[in-house]
């Protein structure tokens, strides 16, 4: 056996003997601590080696290499690992799990989880560069914390931060539905951070069982503006069709919103792949379906196409027919700018009178009005849910008075932007009582019906 060393100038002079392959020199008052040499190429290498029993067997554990842990540092690393073997702890095994731990939480930093999560997403290209912007507040704000280490209370907070610093274009004094929107990703993340073993509970789950008022300000924007009287709408479809200036793309945009009632962001992400010309009809599922509004989006839709839609579609394959997407675009986003027809519509002079939503609100107001179509119906063009919409024995007879409305209303559309007299078109439903009173029964159902009538 080595003497035992004490000071530094002893390891310093510390040398293999000739032919030795190892040495072993315990240090002085540290029992169980040695100092381990072995020959290597330009010399000899010193590592420091704890020498402990676990299971009736002898081990090693090797601490470092000399002199990048000195005598002094080893000293403190000795004491913590006399207090493991105390307990019971194998050092190896330790190590290994404490190597694992590390590379966890190395992994389990929020960006990282955070991009995971997001390649998991079906986005479209034009939905993934708006997600991304969303994405990158959150990197910024967590940034390498462990996702594990985050609380209910960080999540609140930074949805607070952006609450504040996001706010209606219009009113600058309140909040735009930007937390809001954030609130539902960072539930959706954080559950599937939580399924894949990310985290060992789920910090947005309070928040995702709590309702939205109880966590952000109640986000209220002001009416959009819709011309719904005939007389108005009439001049607007008008100065659309007469409109030289206005882009191909933009013009087919807009008379789609106008022939069809859909939402504009389903206009611009329209595919090819969802589209029957021969049929006459558009598969889709609407973006806002599932909504957490007051009004609910249908998570399917069938839109029955005019023949005039059929004829706009056609004239889009010419520019856009070998791509994905109908309104394609040489741009970043893929896609025909979602301020396309908002922008033709304020250079038009409707700013502030008519915008792209509000084609939904002159379809509804004058389907309604003018043709006496019933409140069920319309609202299935726009989307929404509604009572004995979706029973499967009454699908097939709804859809086909979907078809006959969505030509009427596209030739009701074309008399009025020519100026020619509608009033063929008043009261075209009302005529056969019995189809009023059949969509009721479907609508109400027979107890709430035979109620109502007594």
């Amino acid at each position: 056996m080595s003497k035992p060393i004490s000071t530094d100038s002893q390891l310093a002079a510390l040398k293999l003997e000739s032919g030795q392959k190892e040495r072993f020199i315990p240090i002085k008052g540290k029992e169980r601590l040695f100092v381990r040499l072995r020959p290597i190429k330009n010399g000899f290498s010193k590592t420091w080696v704890y020498r402990y029993t676990f299971a009736a067997k002898q081990r090693k554990y090797i601490i470092g290499d000399y002199p990048d842990i000195g005598l002094a540092g080893v000293g403190d690393i000795w004491q913590e690992l006399n207090s493991l073997v105390a307990q019971g702890v194998d050092l190896n095994e330790h190590k290994k799990q404490k190597a694992k731990q590390q590379k966890r939480e190395s992994e389990n930093k929020f960006s990282l989880v955070c991009d995971k999560w997001a390649d998991t997403q079906n986005w479209s290209a034009n939905t993934t560069i708006r997600r991304q912007r969303d994405l990158e507040i959150f990197k910024a704000w967590f940034a390498d914390t462990p996702i594990s280490q985050i609380s209910t209370d960080d999540i609140i907070e930074l949805l607070k931060d952006i609450e504040d610093k996001y706010r209606q274009r219009d009113n600058p004094e309140l909040p735009s539905d930007k937390a809001s929107r954030c609130r539902g990703r960072l539930i959706s993340l954080f559950s599937w951070a939580t399924l894949h073993g990310y985290c060992k509970t789920n910090p947005a789950e309070p928040i995702a069982n709590a309702k939205s008022s109880h966590v952000l300000k109640q986000v209220k924007y002001g009416h959009r503006p819709a011309l719904v009287k005939p007389d108005e709408f009439s001049r607007l479809l008008a100065d659309i069709f007469k409109d030289t200036t206005m882009q191909p793309d933009t013009r087919h945009n807009m008379l789609l919103l106008a022939y069809t009632g859909v939402r504009n962001g389903d206009i611009r992400e329209m595919k090819w792949a969802d589209i029957d010309l021969e049929a006459g009809k558009w598969e889709l599922t609407p973006k806002k379906s599932g909504s957490s509004s007051d009004i609910r989006m249908i998570e399917k839709m069938t839109v029955p196409l005019s023949r005039q839609v059929i004829a706009i579609l056609q004239e889009r394959q010419k520019f856009t027919g070998g791509k994905k997407y109908v309104f394609a675009k040489d741009n970043q986003t893929g896609l025909i700018s979602e301020n396309a027809t908002n922008t033709a519509l304020k250079r038009m002079g409707y700013q502030d009178r008519h915008c792209s939503h509000g084609f939904r609100a002159a379809a509804k107001t004058i389907l309604m009005s003018e043709l006496d179509y019933n409140d069920m119906i319309t609202e299935m063009v726009l989307g929404h849910k509604v009572k004995g919409g979706d029973n499967p024995y009454l699908r097939g007879d709804l859809y086909k008075r979907r078809c006959e409305l969505m030509q009427t209303w596209a030739d009701y559309i074309d008399d009025l932007a020519a100026g020619k007299d509608t009033a063929k078109y008043k009261g075209i439903y009302r005529e056969n009582p019995a189809e009023v009173f059949k969509v009721l029964l479907q609508m109400l159902g027979r107890d709430e019906l035979i109620r109502l009538l007594s």
